[in-house]
């Protein structure tokens, strides 16, 4: 472990690495969280709202305008969200998968 320590503490090539792997990883996990909460907000406006209005499909803006979030942000997370799809008549619109 000191060999490890002492070869990334003063090889400048390796410590740069080292630093941007672990900047890397950081970054990646603080999207994913960021990505889970989005789409828990989004998933859960879906199934109340489907319950509180009976509307089975509700557009991006609506979505956007409830969670907050930026319409893009919406239409890429609802695209890649496995219980969520898309209008095939109306493609700016979302609904529960069953």
């Amino acid at each position: 472990m000191n060999q490890l320590v002492d070869l990334i503490s003063n090889n400048a090539l390796i410590s740069t690495l080292t630093g941007a792997a672990i900047l890397g990883v950081i970054g990646w996990a603080i999207k994913a969280l960021r990505d889970r909460r989005d789409n828990a907000a989004i998933f859960n406006f879906l199934s109340g709202s489907k319950s509180a209005t009976g509307w089975d499909f509700r557009s991006t803006a609506a979505i956007a305008s409830h969670t907050k979030l930026s319409e893009s942000r919406v239409a890429s997370l609802c695209a890649a969200h496995p219980k969520i799809r898309r209008n095939e008549k109306q493609l700016q619109s979302w609904t529960l998968a069953e």
